[in-house]
């Protein structure tokens, strides 16, 4: 991925990630990733209804993050990978594990587990 050097850039990104921080649309990419589907297969895979499902999957296709084939009557819907490229470039980049890179990869670091929230937290002090 080539480094984000415009605010355009950043705002491209930025509306990227947003769309992606929805639950239904993530779990339409999800489903998505299985190979194309129609609409009234991804709606009764998924349970959501007709109005609701055309308003999220005409939100991914505006952030451009899926492409569209109509056959007849039918709309069918699959991932359009350059449409996440940019921003897995930088979900890489900010993990460090961005490929392409001289020398290995950094080593992954032990994520220690949760012991307890916040209020814990303030309870031990």
């Amino acid at each position: 991925m080539k480094k984000p050097e415009t605010i355009a850039d950043l705002d491209r990104l930025a509306e990227v990630f947003r769309v992606l921080g929805h639950e239904t649309r993530l779990r339409l990419l999800t489903l998505l990733l299985e190979g194309e589907r129609s609409v009234g297969e991804i709606e009764t895979i998924t349970g959501i209804g007709q109005p609701g499902l055309s308003q999220q999957l005409a939100i991914l296709r505006k952030a451009a993050l899926v492409l569209t084939r109509r056959e007849a009557k039918m709309v069918f819907y699959r991932v359009d990978p350059a449409g996440l490229a940019d921003a897995a470039g930088l979900i890489n980049r900010l993990a460090g594990t961005e490929s392409g890179r001289a020398g290995a990869a950094p080593a992954a670091r032990k994520r220690r587990p949760s012991t307890g929230s916040a209020a814990m937290f303030a309870k031990i002090l």
